[in-house]
């Protein structure tokens, strides 16, 4: 029966539109429309690099990681017209000889600074700049120290000592994780990251698939009439009916998570087949959530209404727009407590790790379930 039920769902072109197109066309658009807007806030900074040398360019490399503050390279040209009209904050010149004071263990007044009184990020792109600077002359000041104790001692050093040196104090101030997981898998033992939280693409699709979700299941007030009497004469009952349908909607929304993470690991190159597990559980509390919404309901405007106003409330305390956590801390406990919270991963952990959010779903399913039935009995 379910079989059929999803050969009769798929002769309907409007509803394989929602359910397979919608929430991929609403999760692409907005994530581009979020990150033009996350773009278009940053303080936008000019480095200009005279010196073109090795350090300068590891500078500007670095800076240009930076996620607060736009930093784009240009020459003194193009910047110096760009500050005059207020397009950039300030401008920040690397010049000629610079890698060669670095090198000699100056530090002070190495890089020039342009900028307008207007500026807003002058100072925090200063600190950022003199925390690059004071790496560059450890770096340097330690590969000179090794170079010299290597001459005191009489040790025999390779050509290429002062570069290893100081690569490797270099490499000593990149961070290392906070927090690692060491679990075993079949007697293969792994260490695994702490979890980072995200709000792109696949947070949005779970916003867009509840959304659609709950507009699909608008067939148990449309059938609650006329339908569900007469189910109620049949071998299966209506009990089994109802089933039916919900698993096949979950099948549909299911094959629709798995093309989903297909296109999100194409387009932004998701890693974790983890990920698409977590969206496959998400989808069913989708279809359980939305069936209760809809056995709630007697008119289909209002259940609309009403749907769309929870889904978004639903979704904003999830996380799915943005890290909660700016807003308080009791929205961030809270959210750890809502399905939404499965989809926050952007390198997912294994089941064991996660074991809150995937009771929280089952538990999820079985109440919508039970309150589903409930309301069925009473239908008379």
């Amino acid at each position: 029966m379910i079989s059929e039920k999803i050969k009769q769902l798929l002769a309907r072109p409007m509803l394989v539109v929602m359910i397979f197109f919608l929430p991929l066309i609403g999760t692409i658009i907005s994530s581009s429309f979020l990150a033009k807007v996350e773009s278009d806030s940053k303080v936008p900074v000019a480095l200009v690099d005279q010196d073109q040398s090795k350090m300068s360019t590891q500078v500007i490399n670095r800076l240009q990681e930076t996620k607060e503050i736009q930093f784009l390279s240009m020459n003194e040209e193009q910047a110096r017209k760009q500050l005059a009209k207020n397009k950039i904050d300030s401008i920040f010149v690397f010049p000629k000889g610079f890698q060669q004071e670095v090198e000699a263990g100056n530090y002070q007044g190495v890089i020039d600074l342009l900028t307008l009184p207007s500026s807003i990020a002058t100072g925090a792109v200063r600190e950022v700049m003199a925390s690059e600077v004071t790496r560059l002359t450890t770096n340097v000041k330690a590969a000179n120290e090794v170079r010299f104790l290597y001459k005191v001692y009489n040790i025999h050093a390779a050509p290429d000592l002062w570069k290893e040196a100081y690569r490797y104090t270099d490499n000593q101030w990149k961070p290392q994780p906070l927090m690692t997981i060491d679990y075993e898998v079949k007697g293969t033992k792994h260490t695994k990251q702490g979890s980072v939280q995200t709000t792109g693409y696949v947070p949005l699709w779970g916003f867009f698939t509840l959304l659609i979700c709950c507009i699909t299941s608008d067939w148990m007030i449309k059938e609650r009439r006329h339908l569900f009497k007469r189910m109620k004469t049949m071998q299966k009952g209506l009990h089994g009916y109802i089933r039916s349908v919900s698993a096949a909607y979950a099948v549909l929304y299911a094959l629709q998570a798995l093309i989903s993470f297909a296109l999100f690991k194409w387009l932004y190159g998701v890693e974790s087949y983890g990920v698409l597990l977590y969206m496959c559980i998400y989808v069913i509390v989708c279809v359980a959530f939305s069936t209760w919404l809809a056995s709630e309901s007697q008119r289909v405007g209002s259940y609309y209404m009403i749907s769309v106003v929870m889904v978004t409330g639903i979704s904003i305390i999830g996380g799915s727009f943005f890290p909660v956590g700016e807003l308080s801390a009791t929205i961030e406990r809270i959210s750890q407590w809502l399905p939404q919270h499965l989809l926050l991963y952007q390198h997912a952990l294994p089941l064991t790790f996660i074991w809150k959010e995937v009771a929280v779903s089952i538990v999820c399913i079985s109440l919508c379930w039970f309150k589903i039935v409930w309301n069925v009995r009473s239908i008379k």
